[in-house]
C-alpha cells in the first residue's frame, strides 16, 4: 500500500467512524470508572483496625488479607518463611497489595517511623495506630480501582457483544450489584479475581466476534493465568473459556489473522495455554517460592483444615443424591441472592432469547455450570462470594433481553424495566452503605469508651476482628483466653464455671462469620453460656445492646456472614457495676 493509499484510507468516512466509536468508548469507559470509584471510594476506611493491642490489628471483614498479610507474605517470600504462614489464596494479590503500600513503608522509613521492622506487634511502627489504618486503606484502594476496573471490563464485554448501549447496560449492572459495594471496599481478593477475569471474559468476547488470533490468545491466557493466581476459583470461568477456543463456531479464524491449514488453529491454543502458564507461574511465585504454592495446593485438596476451619461450623452436604438436591437448591438460592429477582428474571428471559436467536451466546453460561460441577460439589458447601464472577454474565443476559425489549413492540416496556432493575440494586447498596457508616461496634467502642474503667477486661467468643474498638488500656481476649469452644466436651459447663468464678468485668457477644442465619452470638458461644447471660443466672446483666442498623427494615440479602453492623450485646458483672 502507498503513502497516497494510506492517507486515503484514514481520511475516508469509514475510518472516521472507527475513530469517532473508539473515542466514544474510551470516554464511556471512564465515566464508568469514575461513577464506579465515586461509588466503592467514601467507605473504605470500615472496619479499619485500631491497633491498641496485639490482637486488635484485624479488620471487621473476614478473610480480608489487610493490612498486613501481603506484606508478611513477601517477608516469608524473601526474608525468612515462617511455618505458620497463611496458604489460603494464591500469592499474586499478596505481591499487588504489598507493592501499593511498598512507598508508604518507605517513607515511614524515612522519616523514622518505622525502626528495626518485626513481626511482632507493634512491628517497629512508631504509630502501630495510625500505621495499620493506612495500611489498609492503601490496600482497600488497590480494591476500589479494580472495581472499577471490573466495570469498565464489563462495558467493554458487553458492547463487543451487543452493541454499545448494551455494554453500558452490562455495566451499570455490574457496578450496582451489592457484592460489588462490598468487596471493592476491602482486602479480600475476590474484587482482584473478579476483575482479571472480567478483562479475560472481554478478550474472549472479542475472540467470539472478531475471530481467534495468536495475539488475543496469548493475552487472554495472561489474564486467566493472573485471575488463577489471585484465586483458584477462577479455573470455573476459563476451563470452560479454553475449552470453547477449540470450536470453530464459537471462536472462529480470520482470513487477517494470517492461519491456514487444518493445524492453524492450534497455534493460538498454544500460545494461549503457555501464557497463562507463564503467568500463573509468575503470580503464584513458582519462581522465587515455589515450596509456598506447593504447600497451598496440597492443603486445598489434601488438608483443608489447615487453610479453613469451616468444615467445623457449615458441614458440607453429603455426597448422596439427596445431598446433591439439596446442594443444588442452596446453589440456586445463592443465585437469586447475588442477582436480585428483577435483574435474574431479566437474565434468564436473556438466556432464552439467545437460544431462539443467538446461540452462540450460550457459551458464556458455561461458568455458572462449572462452577457447580467443579468447585460446589467437591466442597459440599455454596459460599456467596464465589459466584461473584457471575455477576458480569448474568448482567450481560439481562442487558441482552433488555436490548430485545427495547426493538419489539413493547419497547415502551424497557426503560422502566431498566430503571426498576438499577434501582432495586441501588437500593440495597445504599442499605448496605448505610449500615457500614452506623456499624454498631462503633456506637459500643463509644460505650466503652464513657463506661469502661483503666484495667477492665473485656472477653468476647469467636474471631477476635468482631470486636469493637477499645483504648490501650483495657484488656481483651477469647473468654478464659481460650480461642475455641465449639466442639469441646463439656465446653459449656467450663465456660460457665470460668464466668462465675473469675470471669471478667465485661463480656461481649456478636454473631461473626461461624454464626448461622438468625444467631445473635458467635457459633463458639455456647447456647447455654448466652441463655445464662441473657437471664442474669451467672452474675452478670446486659449492660448495653446495639441492634443492627438499616435502611430497608431487613430487605437487603445476606453476606456470607455477620459481618456488616452486626448486633451488639455487652453484659457486665454486677458485682464489677455495683463497685462504680
Amino acid at each position: 500500500m502507498s503513502a497516497a493509499d494510506l492517507k486515503l484510507e484514514i481520511d475516508s468516512p469509514q475510518s472516521e467512524v472507527a475513530l469517532d466509536t473508539r473515542r466514544r468508548a474510551r470516554v464511556t469507559a471512564f465515566g464508568l470508572a469514575l461513577a464506579a470509584a465515586t461509588l466503592y471510594a467514601p467507605l473504605i476506611g470500615w472496619g479499619a483496625p485500631q491497633a491498641t493491642a496485639p490482637n486488635r490489628i484485624k479488620t471487621f471483614a473476614t478473610d480480608e488479607i489487610l493490612p498486613l498479610e501481603a506484606l508478611a507474605e513477601m517477608r516469608n517470600t524473601f526474608v525468612v518463611s515462617r511455618p505458620d504462614r497463611n496458604y489460603g489464596y494464591p500469592w499474586w494479590h499478596y505481591f499487588t497489595v504489598a507493592v501499593a503500600q511498598a512507598p508508604y513503608l518507605c517513607y515511614l522509613r524515612l522519616t523514622g517511623k518505622l525502626q528495626a521492622p518485626s513481626p511482632d506487634y507493634p512491628f517497629g511502627l512508631e504509630d502501630p495506630v495510625g500505621s495499620l489504618r493506612a495500611l489498609t486503606l492503601i490496600g482497600r484502594m488497590v480494591s476500589v480501582l479494580m472495581g472499577a476496573g471490573v466495570v469498565v471490563a464489563a462495558y467493554y464485554f458487553g458492547s463487543i457483544l451487543l452493541g454499545h448501549l448494551a455494554g453500558v447496560i452490562t455495566a451499570l449492572l455490574t457496578m450496582l450489584n451489592y457484592l460489588m459495594f462490598y468487596y471493592s471496599r476491602t482486602g479480600n481478593p475476590d474484587v482482584p479475581a473478579f476483575f482479571w477475569s472480567s478483562v479475560g471474559l472481554a478478550i474472549f468476547a472479542k475472540i467470539m466476534i472478531a475471530g481467534l488470533t495468536v495475539r488475543r490468545a496469548a493475552w487472554l491466557g495472561v489474564f486467566a493465568g493472573l485471575a488463577m493466581a489471585t484465586k483458584d476459583q477462577a479455573l470455573v470461568i476459563f476451563l470452560p473459556v479454553g475449552l470453547c477456543l477449540l470450536i470453530p463456531g464459537v471462536s472462529p479464524l480470520t482470513e487477517s489473522s494470517g492461519l491456514q491449514g487444518k493445524s492453524a488453529r492450534w497455534r493460538p491454543i498454544l500460545a494461549g495455554l503457555a501464557a497463562s502458564l507463564v503467568a500463573y507461574a509468575v503470580g503464584t511465585g513458582l519462581v522465587v517460592d515455589p515450596q509456598r504454592h506447593l504447600t497451598h495446593v496440597h492443603a486445598l485438596f489434601f488438608d483443608p483444615q489447615r487453610v479453613s476451619e469451616a468444615a467445623d461450623y457449615w458441614p458440607p452436604h453429603p455426597r448422596t443424591l439427596a445431598g446433591t438436591l439439596g446442594l443444588l437448591t442452596d446453589y440456586l438460592r445463592k443465585l437469586a441472592v447475588m442477582a436480585p429477582p428483577p435483574l435474574l428474571l431479566a437474565s434468564i428471559a436473556g438466556v432464552l432469547l439467545a437460544l431462539r436467536s443467538k446461540p452462540r451466546l450460550l457459551v458464556l453460561a458455561l461458568p455458572a455450570l462449572a462452577l457447580f460441577v467443579l468447585l460446589l460439589l467437591p466442597i459440599g458447601i455454596v459460599v456467596l462470594r464465589y459466584l461473584l464472577p457471575l455477576a458480569l454474565i448474568v448482567s450481560a443476559f439481562a442487558a441482552y433481553a433488555l436490548m430485545e425489549l427495547r426493538r419489539s413492540r413493547l419497547r415502551w416496556l424497557w426503560v422502566p424495566s431498566l430503571a426498576v432493575i438499577c434501582v432495586w440494586q441501588a437500593l440495597i447498596g445504599a442499605d448496605l452503605s448505610y449500615a457500614q457508616y452506623h456499624d454498631t461496634r462503633y456506637a459500643a467502642a463509644a460505650w466503652f469508651a464513657r463506661e469502661a474503667r483503666i484495667g477492665d477486661r473485656v472477653e468476647y467468643f469467636g474471631a477476635p476482628e468482631i470486636m469493637p474498638h477499645l483504648s490501650a488500656d483495657i484488656a481483651s481476649r477469647h473468654v478464659a483466653g481460650r480461642a475455641r469452644w465449639m466442639g469441646q466436651i463439656g465446653s459449656g459447663a467450663a465456660a460457665l464455671r470460668y464466668l462465675v468464678k473469675e470471669g471478667p468485668e465485661y463480656v461481649v457477644i456478636i454473631p461473626d462469620w461461624t454464626s448461622h442465619p438468625g444467631m445473635e452470638r458467635s457459633a463458639d458461644c455456647p447456647p447455654e453460656v448466652y441463655a445464662a447471660l441473657e437471664d442474669g443466672s451467672i452474675g452478670y446483666a446486659l449492660a448495653a445492646y446495639f441492634p443492627t442498623r438499616t435502611l430497608l427494615g431487613g430487605w437487603r440479602p445476606p453476606l456470607d456472614n455477620p459481618s456488616v453492623c452486626p448486633p451488639a450485646r455487652i453484659f457486665v458483672r454486677r458485682a464489677a457495676s455495683m463497685s462504680r
